[in-house]
Parts: C-alpha cells; structure tokens; sequence
C-alpha cells in the first residue's frame, strides 16, 4: 500500500469512476453513499494496511455487486487485482464499465456453482444471509478452498445473536428483499460466533470477529479467517 494512506482521494476517483459510468443518478449515489457510510471500506483498508507490503493481493470478492468496494481497494493500492462474481448482470455490467483501466475482472456467474479462482483474500461481504443454511455452509466451504496459504477468508454478516440490532437488521433486509433492491433466496440470519466461526475453525482457519457496525443500527460482524502458511 502507499506509505501515505489516501483515503480520500480514492473515495473520490471511484465516485468518478460511477459517474462516468452510468447515467442513473441511483446508482451513482448508491456506490458513492456506500463506500462512505459502510464501515467495512475502513475495515478492509485496515486490515490491509497490517499485511504484507502487497496489502490483501489478489482479491476474490464474491456477491461484489457494483463492484464498487473492489475498485476502492484497487484505487487505495490495498489491493494487486480483483476478481468480482455476482449473480445480478445489471451490477457486473455496471462494475465493468467503472472498472476501466483497472487490474479488476467482473462476471456474471453463480458462485454456488461456479469455479471459484485461488486469491490472497477472499470476500464474502453481505452474502450468506441470503442464502439458506444448507446453501451456506455449501458457500463458506468453497470459500475456505480457494485461500491460499497465509491468505484469508473476510466474512461480513449479519448475526442474529445482538438484540435489537438483530431485529432492525431482519426488518430491514425483508424490505429490501420485497423491493427486489437485493436477490436472494432467503433472509437467514445465524448466530456468527455460535454458527459460522466453528465451521471455518474446523476447516483449519484462525478466526477473530470484531464488530463492523459503527455509525449503524445494524447487527454486522466481520470475521478474519486466515489460513496458515
């Protein structure tokens, strides 16, 4: 990564990029609001910034969407290259246009199915829960798979375990799903600690969950599974 962290300006150059790749102001205001809002963009750059000198490397950011937390990892130098996957060709489309210039490859694809390339750091932000159980787990194992050693898999969910928060959380993802804003095949929210960190301790992963809600009403952890060398 840079030696002089610039947060800022890569914020800005992938807000630009948005806005020379699409003429809906939606969309535009999605990405831009996201990278600012989500804590998760400072999560990642942190975790970057305590790797190696190529920060996450090479990316596989699965579920990526817009592609816009990509294009901000490739824009901070916290990222070598980045392959996104997403099942909506809407979003892929959008990400490719924006990703101009880049070292960032976005498909259309199924993850479920799909085959899933190696990568330093693999990222499943906001993913599962909208998956089934059986499907989850199913995901979480193809991930593990494709780390490679010393890399690590990032995990953003929402947990079912934190109160109030867990109940916004659900009430919010429900009307996002009835909207059709986010494909899915169920709202199934777990228990993070209780359910999913014991699946990737048992594939030989190292976890540590923090909180990644700061500035939300939301419920969100992010677990950091590294794989050892």
């Amino acid at each position: 990564m840079r030696a002089e962290i610039d947060f800022e300006g890569a914020m800005a150059r992938t807000a630009a990029r948005y806005a020379r790749a699409t003429d809906r102001s939606a969309d535009r205001h999605f990405t831009r609001s996201k990278l600012r809002r989500d804590p998760v963009t400072r999560a990642l750059v942190d975790l970057a910034s305590t790797g190696t000198s190529s920060g996450l490397g090479d990316v596989l950011d699965v579920g990526c969407g817009r592609g816009q937390l990509a294009l901000f990892l490739l824009e901070m130098d916290a990222a070598q290259r980045v392959v996104g996957m997403d099942w909506d060709a809407e979003k892929v489309n959008l990400a490719k246009r924006a990703a101009a210039g880049l070292e960032a490859t976005f498909q259309t694809a199924d993850a479920m199915v799909e085959p899933l390339p190696s990568a330093d750091t693999v990222l499943l932000i906001d993913v599962l829960h909208y998956l089934t159980i059986d499907m989850q787990n199913a995901l979480l194992a193809r991930a593990v798979a494709c780390v490679r050693p010393g890399g690590r898999l990032v995990v953003r969910e929402a947990s079912s375990a934190c109160g109030v928060r867990s109940a916004l959380t659900l009430f919010v993802e429900r009307i996002s799903q009835a909207m059709k804003f986010n494909l899915g095949a169920c709202i199934a929210l777990r228990d993070v600690h209780r359910d999913l960190v014991p699946i990737l301790n048992a594939a030989g992963m190292k976890c540590a969950v923090i909180e990644c809600w700061r500035g939300t009403p939301f419920s969100n952890l992010l677990v950091v599974a590294e794989r050892p060398t």
